[in-house]
């Protein structure tokens, strides 16, 4: 399988959606573009070379987008001619990492601070938006992040075929009282039952095993067949997607001393277990 650029992966994903937002078949705007059907299909599977921003522009008119979008796009559409890049993501952040965990079908994730968003429990989310520096959210707005988050954890982990998800957790992340000692024995009890599914593994890195491969950083990859993968780096701000193999190789090397560091799935579901009580 090709290596899909994860600019280009998220300019067809929003495409798409706009399209069938609109009310749109395949054939219907096939036929508004002067085009055959199959290139429609092949767009929407991604199996082309480059999408001018000509067609994209025209795309985003016929499905009514706004201009500040389809400027956007366009502008993704000119981005993606590059051969390789090291691609920061700011205002779109959301748009294109929701995408491509809407689409692994596996996530190796090594998190040394917070329990990952799709592991956790409404409480626990809350009790970092109310301490989140620079966020002031009213209640309604507060009710309304946590259903979305709800609904993202229900995309991912409900869906017919979820994702094999491994993630590695640094004893930190256990420790770390977010929202007091009864938010925390509930979210660590979530992730209990959650490491009880065929799809999810959990493994603890301990305190006592010191230094170790990722030290100093956390990360992601996404997996979706054949050597088809993005690696995603959390920053303080925004965060880094690195696509080339190389790159992304020495994260899986990194992932894989990791596993071999940390205690075994079933070690770190007992230790999790003891947390609880």
């Amino acid at each position: 399988m090709p290596e899909i650029p994860v600019r280009r992966r998220y300019l067809v994903n929003r495409l798409k959606q706009l399209r069938i937002e609109a009310g749109l078949t395949q054939d219907e705007v096939a036929a508004a573009m002067g085009w055959d059907r199959g290139k429609m299909n092949r767009l929407e599977q991604r199996h082309f070379k480059r999408l001018n921003a000509a067609d994209v522009i025209a795309l985003a008119a016929l499905y009514k987008a706004g201009d500040e979008e389809a400027r956007a796009l366009a502008q993704i559409a000119r981005d993606t001619k590059k051969v390789s890049w090291w691609y920061r993501y700011s205002d779109v952040f959301a748009g294109p990492f929701i995408s491509l965990e809407a689409e692994a079908e596996r996530i190796e994730e090594f998190s040394a601070l917070l329990v990952p968003g799709l592991f956790q429990t409404a409480h626990y989310t809350q009790a970092l938006m109310e301490r989140s520096l620079g966020v002031n959210l009213a209640p309604d707005e507060m009710q309304t992040r946590l259903k979305v988050r709800a609904e993202r954890q229900r995309s991912v982990l409900e869906r017919a075929t979820p994702p094999h998800m491994w993630v590695i957790l640094d004893e930190a992340v256990l420790r770390r009282q977010v929202g007091g000692v009864e938010v925390m024995r509930a979210q660590i009890a979530h992730l209990v039952e959650l490491s009880d599914r065929p799809t999810i593994d959990i493994q603890v890195l301990p305190f006592d095993v010191g230094a170790h491969a990722a030290n100093g950083f956390q990360f992601l990859t996404f997996r979706f067949g054949g050597s088809d993968a993005v690696t995603y780096i959390e920053t303080d701000q925004d965060g880094l997607y690195v696509e080339e193999a190389e790159k992304i190789a020495r994260y899986t090397l990194v992932f894989d001393r990791l596993q071999a560091t940390a205690m075994s799935v079933e070690d770190s579901v007992r230790f999790m277990e003891a947390l609880t009580q």
